[in-house]
This record gives structure tokens, sequence and C-alpha cells, in this order.
């Protein structure tokens, strides 16, 4: 039976599988990172940057910016750690010969072989905290919660109707309380996480985010009947106007039935055949009447 091959980590000193420690390529190193993995991640704070690429100096691994963000996007979806993730990442293919002197020379080369997200993100090289930003999600955020709360609200609110402001408050507030619990995962605070899953999962079921509790009504956006149908389109086009436009020609079937009906009529009693002209003067001049007749009323009341 093999033995499970081991060495042992530089910092804690402990010795661990070959599993428990990332895959480098860089000469300085014996095919894996000597530091072992839990260290490493004790060592770097994901929500500073120049935390993360001091220890990717130091373990000599590049800094791909695009790759970073695309991992930390990732990580606030399924919950996961953000570095362990862009680490994994790096062992792609076209990432895993690469060390830290690559790192600028990758960024851009690598988003244009890239193809971008289908939902839009906020880069944090772009990314802005305006007082529009503030009055959106309130005070006291730090920049990377402000991204990621935007973030996650383009990913949900082409999903989610928001009718009323109160709909709209609803979503933001289940936003914040998620990305908290996301953020407190990534960095390994299990209480704190567990306190704004709570927090996150009420104002889920207050918003109707959970698709479980939709109803018919809710996915259908509340057109259950054709009437209603023909209400929302009104309401979003314009009311249709309650009398037809007479046109000088005819224009379907029935204009041109009428026209063969009414001059069979008059060829019965003697008289010309009529032009279409002459019904569509007729149709105006009826229309005319009633529209005064209508506004006499109107004026009665």
């Amino acid at each position: 039976m093999s033995k499970t091959a081991t060495r042992t980590c530089i910092k804690c000193e402990k010795q661990k599988r070959d599993a428990d420690f990332y895959v480098s390529s860089s000469p300085l190193h014996n095919g894996k990172i000597p530091f072992c993995k839990i260290c490493i991640r004790e060592q770097v704070d994901v929500s500073d940057i120049e935390s993360v690429k001091n220890t990717l100096r130091m373990i000599d691994r590049p800094y791909i910016q695009f790759l970073w963000e695309t991992s930390s996007d990732e990580a606030q979806q399924t919950n996961k750690d953000s570095f362990g993730l862009y680490m994994k990442n790096l062992g792609m293919r076209q990432y895993r010969d690469l060390t830290w002197k690559d790192s600028s020379s990758t960024e851009s080369q690598t988003r244009n072989n890239t193809h971008e997200d289908e939902i839009p993100t906020i880069k944090y090289n772009t990314f802005k905290i305006s007082d529009e930003i503030i009055n959106k999600w309130g005070y006291g955020y730090s920049q990377e919660e402000y991204k990621a709360f935007e973030n996650k609200y383009q990913m949900l609110k082409n999903n989610y109707q928001e009718k009323t402001a109160m709909h709209t408050e609803a979503l933001l507030t289940y936003i914040r309380y998620r990305v908290k619990e996301e953020i407190a995962t990534a960095k390994g605070e299990v209480k704190d996480a567990k306190d704004w899953g709570a927090l996150a999962q009420k104002a889920a079921q207050d918003a109707k985010i959970n698709p479980s509790q939709l109803s018919k009504s809710d996915l259908s956006d509340g057109l259950d009947t054709f009437g209603q149908l023909v209400r929302t389109v009104e309401q979003a086009i314009d009311i249709i106007p309650i009398l037809p436009q007479f046109k000088e020609r005819p224009q379907d079937k029935v204009d041109f039935t009428l026209w063969c009906y009414i001059n069979y009529v008059r060829d019965l009693k003697g008289l010309p055949l009529a032009e279409y002209q002459d019904i569509y003067g007729f149709y105006e001049s009826r229309k005319k009447e009633y529209e005064e007749r209508f506004v006499d009323l109107e004026s009665e009341v």
C-alpha cells in the first residue's frame, strides 16, 4: 500500500499532505508553495486588495485583476472563499506557469481573450461611490460593499418586479443582508454569516424573492385574464381612441363589401353608383354629429 506524500509547512511547521499545498511552477518552489493553504488563507485579507497582492508576491503567483474580480463574483454567488477560487482558477492551463513578474502584462491579454459575463458587473478601477450610490444604499459601507451591492442588484433586477417604491426597498434590504452574509462567509466569520443569513432569508420572504413563494399572478405580472392584458397595454402605450379613423379608400374586405352592397341597393333604386369618397364623407359627417352630441352631454354633467 503506497504511502501518502507529505511535506512540512514552513510557517506552522506542521507536516501535511501534498494536497494541502497549492501547486506552483515557480523555480523558487519544489512543485508546491511551501506554505500550506490554511496559513496562506490566514495571511490574506480578501477585503483589502493590497493584502491579496502582498500574499501573491510572497508566494510568487501572479495578480490578474480580471481573474480576481471574476473569482470574487463567483465567491459571492456560491458562498465560497474568493482567494481559494482565485488560486484554483490560476491552475488553468493559460495561468499555471505564470509568476508574480507576469502580473502587469497578463491583465490586458486576459481581458482580450475572455468573454465578458452576460450579467453586468462593477469593476474596482471604475467604481465610484457617488451621491446616488449613497442615497440608494445608505451611509457607512465600504467600497467593497457598495460594489457588491450594485453587482447583486444588476443580477436580480431583471427578474424582480419593482412595481412600487416598497418593492424596491424590499429588494435593496435583501441585497444588503445577502452581501453581508457572503462577505462574512468569505472571511470565515461563521457566526456573523449565520446572523446575516437569517436576516437575508427573512428579507427574501418579505420581498417574495424565493421562487417557491411566487404565485401564478406574480410570475405573469398579475395578468390572469385577457381584459387585464388589454388594460396593461393601454396603460403602457396610450388609451385606444373610441372612434375609428376612416380612410378615403377601402382598406379591407369589410370596406369593400359595404361599398358593393351600397351600390347594389342604389342600382336597385335606379340611382347612380357611388364613389367610395361619398361613403367616406358620409362616415365623417355621422362621426362629427356623434362627437358634437358627446361634447354636449359632457357639458351637461
